[in-house]
């Protein structure tokens, strides 16, 4: 497990030492072929940072690269804004590739110009597994032709994972994205305020993706859409305990296709101030948010479920809220429920136009779980789904004109084991809204 040193001070020996350092970085790959070699770049190191051509870095081997403060011990520093890898005025595109495992910490790589050049991590590499932390991903071009900072391979084959920890993203252009293919991870990256904000955070993906941004600070997007519209792929996207910007977005009106195909996406625990505990799921035929204006009075979230569907939602396959679950213990026979409220109507649904579903282990000695629901029968007229015990006066924040509904399981059960009780809303109806106590109720 050999190290090689970069710096532009060296004299392009064998990288053996800070006399004898390679000057670019592509010299040093070419020498780091052993599985676990690393090699230490110069955080001032300026040998690289007026590339001017396309360039592409293809590891050999399960390596690190890792910028480091040659007068400090090489403590690991990361390169910042002070010193980059690429060119702070030529348009061109940076890819780092090679199908092996690569730990890449503190590296800043740039472009600039006014051209469509993008920046690509595990690019051209089918089973790159990348982990960057504290890298600074420049896109300096001011191209409006949506360059992008791209996650996984952009051709060939798709099995790429990359993790994203501690990195800053910079934009030089408000049409400009991240994109990914394969699986990619952020976890406490940051958007930076300088250059250019992205209307929209995370562009329609490459490939189907699965992207899991956690403890990020994304605040700087403000009224932004995390989320673009998935034309070409669908997606899967989760937003874990980020600070969001003022009045954002969560994802573009879904088109083409306008139903749940196209992509879904999660908020657990984000907001954009000192707010905490709200919950968003979103798809092509409706959303779901916390809404802590109209709830259960005696409730002890304080918030419900508000389901507002689009126009793509229909009984042939309903908007589903996510599952909630309850632990239980008892071994008598349960009806559990949910109550909803609507909000515009005193109308009643029928239960072919909402209904409860719940998953239960009911067969002592096996671990599958059967469903339960209070759905009507296929293609009947359906009938008015039941009232709910709870009346005017019970729901904080209800306009006065409302159906008080009540959905359960349908039939009661007997659960044979401890454990989880799982249970969703399904609603049919396009484009109206609903509300939901989530919380499943015996």
């Amino acid at each position: 497990m050999a190290k090689y040193r970069v710096w532009h001070g060296g004299n392009n020996g064998d990288g053996s030492d800070w006399t004898n350092a390679k000057t670019t970085t592509a010299a040093a790959i070419a020498l780091a072929t052993a599985n676990g070699d690393s090699i230490l770049v110069e955080r001032t190191h300026t040998g690289d940072n007026a590339l001017a051509v396309d360039t592409t870095w293809t590891i050999l081997n399960n390596i690190s690269i890792v910028s480091v403060d040659k007068d400090n011990s090489d403590a690991p520093t990361p390169m910042g804004t002070e010193a980059w890898i690429g060119s702070s005025s030529v348009s061109i595109a940076l890819t780092i590739a090679g199908a092996y495992r690569l730990r890449l910490s503190g590296i800043t790589l740039r472009n600039g110009g006014s051209t469509n050049k993008s920046l690509n991590i595990a690019g051209t590499s089918d089973g790159a597994a990348y982990d960057l932390d504290n890298c600074y991903l420049w896109l300096g071009t001011t191209s409006s032709a949506a360059p992008s900072i791209i996650s996984g391979a952009t051709s060939g084959s798709y099995n790429t994972h990359v993790r994203f920890k501690d990195c800053t993203f910079r934009f030089g252009n408000a049409a400009q994205t991240l994109l990914a293919t394969g699986t990619v991870e952020y976890i406490g990256c940051s958007i930076a305020s300088a250059g250019s904000i992205p209307t929209t955070l995370f562009g329609d993906p490459l490939r189907g993706i699965v992207a899991r941004f956690h403890g990020c600070d994304l605040s700087a997007l403000g009224s932004g859409t995390l989320v673009g519209n998935q034309v070409s792929y669908a997606n899967e996207v989760f937003f874990s305990q980020c600070k969001l910007g003022t009045n954002y977005v969560a994802r573009a009106t879904p088109s083409s296709p306008a139903n749940a195909s196209n992509g879904r996406t999660w908020i657990l625990d984000c907001a954009s101030g000192d707010t905490h505990g709200l919950f968003g799921y979103y798809d092509g035929q409706g959303a779901l948010t916390s809404d802590t204006g109209v709830y259960v009075t005696s409730g002890a979230a304080q918030q419900s479920w508000k389901v507002v569907t689009t126009s793509g939602n229909g009984p042939e396959r309903p908007f589903c809220t996510p599952w909630v679950s309850l632990y239980h213990t008892g071994a008598s026979s349960i009806t559990p429920y949910f109550d909803v409220l609507r909000d515009d109507s005193t109308t009643a649904y029928k239960d072919t136009e909402l209904r409860a579903e719940f998953m239960a282990k009911t067969a002592g000695g096996s671990p599958i779980s059967t469903m339960y629901s209070d759905a009507g029968a296929f293609l009947s007229a359906g009938t008015n789904q039941a009232s709910s015990s709870l009346g005017a006066g019970d729901w904080t924040g209800e306009s006065g004109t409302n159906w008080y509904g009540k959905c359960d399981s349908g039939s009661a059960f007997t659960p044979a084991e401890n454990g989880e009780i799982l249970g969703r809303i399904c609603f049919a109806v396009p484009s109206a809204t609903i509300r939901i106590d989530p919380k499943i109720k015996f």
